[in-house]
């Protein structure tokens, strides 16, 4: 990469118009990227990429439009997580292998799951050429295991920003056309918050800012203690965080921006060399995909020229995704199904977290998914749809299948439309009536 004090097209004029710029994708192939110049006042500069090397510039001339990079308030530049510079980083595998192990270094995950991470993180560097939003759920019951992921994240993907509690308010203040990978720790949960989310972030379609339009596309990550499920946002990837089982590597400060500084250079490279296959590759597979999902299509896309880790890795998101058409992405609706069955157990009058999740892991095993949730999750997921747990003696925490419990969980079969849910249990008065509700 070279360093020169302007970049300019021979075709540029002095009345070329100034627009501030966050990236931008060229129909000719040029790639802009905001990135960390510490020579420049504001602390960034443009990347351009012609498609075969790159000049770092404080602006760039290009079609008769100079660009310049966003102005920033300084408190968000300070947040945001910019790489420098390109380095070559071998092969679309080996790279994919480098960043498995640091996540198996710093998290406690399984590999499936290690998997999925690292399929993101590339995802984030190539948001705005897939055809749907990029979104990811990770839920944990404890906020430090789900952070510790964010921290990660932050030191690996596209213009990370990390944020914690943010709602509507917050996201619309962020800068505009800042295709920033938002990593927030328990989102507000909040109606106005729900729909933007929903709504944003979908290419080509833009948001009404003070009179203005615009297109903001980025990954988004968000922590939380019950899963988000896709009907707030859309396509989404879920993945269990499990408290951690061992000692981690302390992931302070300095120990991120050393992550940073050697993988951030490497993903920018990579982003600079598919985003115009990316491009291509998404229109042709998500057009002829039929059932596939449109986020494992999206995960093909990002490693075109590595074929075979791509379907990987689309099989992978597909079969943790869509265990089958009745659980609907959502490991809530398995939990109930499992509850229905077992209050109708004669006899039965109590159940422990440790049975519901043994019962839980099964039926996602049989489903051909890989996840194994820990009683911690489950009593998580219980919390989730209001059966909190109560400790029940020396043997744990579970719920009493009293009248009113039993009564509850017949209501949450209907409204999470649990496929056992459809044939009533006979001789059972609660299944009755719910049919009886129904009609």
């Amino acid at each position: 990469m070279t360093r020169k004090p302007q970049n300019t097209d021979d075709a540029a004029t002095s009345t070329s118009i100034i627009i501030p710029s966050g990236g931008e994708i060229f129909d000719d192939g040029t790639i802009l990227e905001l990135v960390d110049d510490p020579r420049q006042r504001s602390g960034l500069g443009l990347l351009k990429w012609n498609g075969c090397k790159s000049v770092l510039s404080p602006e760039v001339t290009h079609q008769g439009h100079t660009y310049v990079p966003l102005t920033l308030d300084p408190t968000v530049r300070r947040a945001l997580r910019v790489a420098s510079h390109v380095s070559s980083f071998g092969s679309p595998e080996t790279l994919f292998q480098e960043l498995v192990a640091l996540a198996a270094e710093y998290t406690d995950l399984a590999e499936p799951l290690r998997q999925q991470l690292v399929a993101i993180v590339f995802a984030s560097w190539l948001a705005d050429c897939l055809p749907t939003p990029i979104n990811v759920s990770l839920w944990s019951p404890a906020a430090a295991d789900g952070a510790r992921v964010l921290l990660l994240l932050s030191c690996l993907c596209r213009l990370a920003l990390a944020l914690a509690g943010a709602d509507a308010a917050d996201l619309k203040a962020l800068p505009d056309q800042l295709p920033a990978t938002l990593l927030v720790l328990r989102p507000a949960s909040s109606r106005r918050t729900r729909e933007l989310l929903t709504t944003s972030r979908w290419r080509g379609f833009h948001s009404g800012r003070s009179g203005r339009l615009v297109e903001t596309l980025g990954a988004r990550v968000f922590s939380t203690d019950v899963p988000l499920g896709n009907r707030t946002l859309g396509p989404i990837i879920e993945i269990p965080v499990a408290p951690t089982r061992r000692p981690l590597p302390t992931l302070d400060a300095k120990r991120q921006r050393a992550i940073a500084e050697e993988f951030q250079p490497k993903l920018l490279q990579y982003r600079l060399t598919h985003c115009g296959t990316a491009r291509t590759t998404e229109s042709t597979d998500v057009s002829s995909a039929g059932s596939t999902s449109e986020l494992a299509s999206g995960l093909r896309a990002c490693f075109s020229d590595a074929p075979r880790l791509g379907e990987r890795l689309g099989v992978l998101i597909e079969a943790e995704q869509s265990l089958d058409d009745g659980r609907r992405d959502d490991p809530r609706v398995v939990l109930v199904e499992v509850l229905l069955a077992r209050c109708h157990e004669k006899g039965r009058a109590k159940l422990y977290v440790n049975e519901i999740a043994a019962d839980v892991n099964a039926a996602l095993f049989a489903g051909s998914g890989t996840l194994t949730l820990t009683d911690r999750l489950v009593g998580s997921l219980l919390k989730s749809v209001g059966l909190p747990t109560h400790r029940l003696g020396q043997s744990g925490r579970g719920i009493k299948l009293d009248l009113a419990t039993r009564r509850a969980i017949h209501r949450l079969a209907g409204l999470y439309d649990v496929p056992s849910a459809r044939r009533p249990f006979r001789d059972c008065a609660e299944c009755a009536h719910a049919q009886d509700a129904e009609a």
